[in-house]
Order: structure tokens, then sequence, then C-alpha cells
């Protein structure tokens, strides 16, 4: 499992930050509601819902991300509450908020299972939940290939077929099916997200240099072996670049999923 509290996950947020109005967007109205953002993160969709007047309560396992959300809370003059904890055993009372939201957040859930009936549980009858999850193609699928191969290569073996897979969060009907089985009805849409950088190197090096997931990756296979897995990214950043004047830019699809207990 991945330390978020390593590295400058802000980084990274702050390219994902066009999506929480989008997200936002999914579970209108807010104002005056208690709304839940699950795995908040640095606070892009728990800042959002505030600045909509929502009653918030950013919810995350790092407390170094919570601590950097509370930070741009103070300085918009919004207000929240910050709660660290896991995604698998909420500390809310049932039906405690007629919002729960998670950009890229839920997806990373120890217990998908579980988190879901949590999920039912804290969401009032009424309510509504709005949450992303990655679309596993192109660029994304390509390096995720390329970190198992290291960490594989690394300890001389693939995990057993079938073992420990993880839950496909880019698979839409497995997902509504999920959540079907806390009473909620979800519907899914495909959206798109435009990253850029000043270069494919810039981008590769971000990530390598910042990114908790690739820097809790480094303190499993060492520096030498996470250096060669840099060098072996760069080509695939580079093959899969859309720009055409030096710099980076890549479409990442992303399904939005939308719905309400039943």
């Amino acid at each position: 499992m991945s330390n978020w509290d390593k590295g400058s996950y802000e980084i990274t947020a702050a390219q994902l930050a066009p999506v929480a109005p989008v997200v936002a967007d999914g579970v209108e109205p807010v104002s005056g509601h208690a709304a839940l953002d699950l795995a908040c993160g640095t606070g892009n969709e728990a800042l959002e819902l505030a600045r909509r007047g929502a009653k918030v309560t950013g919810f995350d396992g790092a407390p170094r991300l919570l601590e950097v959300a509370g930070e741009r809370a103070a300085a918009e003059g919004l207000s929240a509450e910050w709660v660290q904890g896991d995604l698998s055993e909420l500390p809310f009372e049932e039906d405690s908020f007629r919002i729960v939201t998670s950009v890229f957040g839920l997806i990373f859930s120890s217990s998908p299972k579980d988190s879901a009936e949590e999920i039912g549980r804290v969401l009032e009858p009424e309510g509504r939940i709005a949450f992303t999850s990655w679309i596993e193609e192109g660029l994304f699928q390509h390096m995720q290939e390329i970190a198992k191969a290291a960490v594989a290569s690394h300890f001389g073996q693939a995990p057993p077929e079938g073992e420990d897979e993880p839950f496909k969060w880019g698979d839409e009907l497995a997902v509504r099916e999920l959540f079907s089985e806390s009473g909620i009805m979800l519907q899914a849409a495909s959206h798109e997200l435009v990253i850029e950088e000043d270069s494919p190197q810039t981008l590769n090096d971000r990530w390598y240099d910042h990114h908790p997931i690739w820097l809790t990756m480094k303190g499993l296979i060492g520096e030498e072996a996470y250096e060669q897995l840099r060098r072996d990214s760069l080509p695939v950043v580079e093959a899969a670049n859309q720009a055409d004047d030096g710099s980076f830019r890549y479409t990442l699809k992303y399904l939005l999923f939308e719905g309400s207990p039943v």
C-alpha cells in the first residue's frame, strides 16, 4: 500500500483540479447540506463543495495531505472539518451526509466492498454520491505494466495468477454491481482530462520525484532499480505525447459515477 505522506502529491493534485467542479455538479444542490469528500487529498473537491455552500468534511488517511488541505481552506477563508481514517471504516453515524464525493481517491480503498457498505451506511436515504475512476488504457495502463514488471523483476517472480487482483474501478459494470449490493444505484459517463507539462521529461521526473505511489515503490525496489525504471518510463511517456511543440499534452479518460440510495 502506498504511503501518501511521501513526496508532494499536491503537484499531481493541481493537475486534477478541473475534475472537482465536474463532480460537484453531479451532486447539486449542495448548499447547506452535509458533504463528505472521501480520500480528499489536498482538498480539491472538498474546497469546491465548500465554495458552493456545503458543510464539508474532508476525509483522508494521510495526515500531511489533510494539513495541506486545511492550509488551502484557511487561505480561501473556507470552513471545513478534516478527519483522518480508513476508507473501509468510516467514523461517522448512519445517515450523516446528504452528499458523498471522491475524486480519484475511493479507487485506492484497500477493501472496496467495505467502503461501498460504509458509504451506504453514512449516506442519507435522499442523498447523492459522485466519484471518479480512471479508465485503464493508453499511458495509464502502460505505466502500470512497467511498474508491475519492475517489482516482479526485483523480487524474482510475478504474483500468482489471479491472486490479490485489485478491484477494477475502470469497469463500469463491476462498480455498479459493487454499489448495488450496498443499496446504491449508479450511472456512469465517460469524461476527459487533459494533462499538460513543459516536456515529457518534466512529467516523467515529477512522477518519480514527487508522487507518493512512485516514491513508495522506490522504497521497495531500491535506488538503482528505481532510476532504471525512470529511464524505462520516459520513452513510454514520449510515445504517448499528443503535443508537437516540445511540450507534453495527453488526454486521460475517466468515468464519473453518480447515484443515490434506492
